[in-house]
């Protein structure tokens, strides 16, 4: 059994992901007392254990084998027997066991001037900022964890445009993690 919940932050890129996961363990590494989370970027895995099939040029996008991705994902967290504590930060939920995951936070940022202004500064195409931009309107990655983890009800979606929301989302998720601790110790303790 884990010790420390496995969460996973997902959203359309450039919804605050990466800097989302970050800000998370910070606070975790700076709350009385510490809590070990580990940061697990599915993109370095996908680049690092060369989890893909090739270059999409027209997205700009290497193409995941997400069958090996998944294998890699599941050494890493342990099949989710391990002690817990991932932080994962993937635009999506597909493939992911969801006895893996103990929280599925979905990132939005509805205001799309906000998006289109990122997505644009990455140096994506047209075509991909105009993918990225119908996800988020249409909220597929939200759509798809709620339908992965629907009998679950640990899919939460927080308001991630200006970096307030990211501090804000933050110190909320860590309350969570706290209180998933406080709930999941067996003797009072952490782990």
């Amino acid at each position: 059994m884990r010790s420390l919940p496995n969460i996973i932050i997902t959203g359309t890129p450039g919804v605050g992901k990466t800097t989302t996961a970050a800000q998370i363990l910070s606070l975790a590494s700076s709350s009385s007392p510490s809590i070990n989370l580990k940061h697990l970027s599915i993109n370095d895995l996908v680049k690092t254990r060369e989890c893909h099939s090739g270059y999409d040029e027209e997205l700009q996008t290497l193409i995941v084998d997400e069958d090996k991705l998944m294998d890699e994902v599941e050494k890493e967290i342990e099949d989710g027997d391990g002690e817990g504590g991932w932080v994962i930060d993937w635009h999506s939920t597909a493939g992911f066991a969801v006895r893996w995951v103990d929280l599925v936070v979905v990132l939005r940022c509805e205001e799309t001037n906000v998006l289109f202004d990122r997505l644009s500064a990455r140096g994506y195409k047209d075509n991909k900022v105009q993918e990225n931009m119908d996800a988020e309107i249409f909220g597929v990655v939200s759509e798809e964890a709620k339908e992965g983890w629907e009998e679950e009800g640990q899919v939460v979606e927080l308001k991630s445009v200006e970096a307030e929301d990211i501090e804000e989302n933050a110190e909320r998720i860590m309350q969570w993690v706290k209180s998933w601790v406080k709930d999941h110790a067996t003797d009072g303790k952490q782990g």
